[in-house]
């Protein structure tokens, strides 16, 4: 698949895959020109930066045959993000016919837990590569 435009903006690389655990890390990049007027990122790409690994990891969960479409998605900060690197690990907890269920913590450059998620998402086929 080609990368989204989306994930591109955010700086999106692999960082890992654990099949056991279900589990598929990315690592972003939280540019200066993420931040609010308070001088950290903002929620919303922080949060943007959590839809965009949990996707991919319903995706390698299905073994490559599922999308997923988010329904609902909480988020918990924990502290502020400071622009640098970031990691985002997310987990699928369930993987239905039709929903899946996701979790997610976002860690700062300095490996600090910083945001935790929750999301529910309606499933579907993923499209063929042409």
């Amino acid at each position: 698949m080609q990368m989204p435009p989306v994930a591109r903006l955010l700086g999106w690389t692999f960082a890992g895959w654990d099949p056991e655990a279900r589990e598929f890390s990315v690592r972003f990049t939280a540019r200066e020109d993420f931040v609010n007027p308070a001088g950290t990122v903002q929620g919303g790409m922080l949060t943007a930066m959590i839809d965009d690994t949990m996707g991919p990891a319903v995706v390698a969960a299905s073994g490559g045959t599922r999308m997923c479409r988010t329904i609902d998605l909480h988020s918990h900060f924990l502290r502020p993000v400071m622009p640098g690197p970031v990691l985002v690990r997310a987990r699928v907890v369930r993987l239905g016919q039709q929903v899946a269920f996701i979790e997610a913590s976002l860690f700062d450059g300095d490996d600090r837990l910083c945001l935790r998620a929750s999301s529910s998402a309606s499933l579907g086929a993923l499209p063929a590569a042409g």
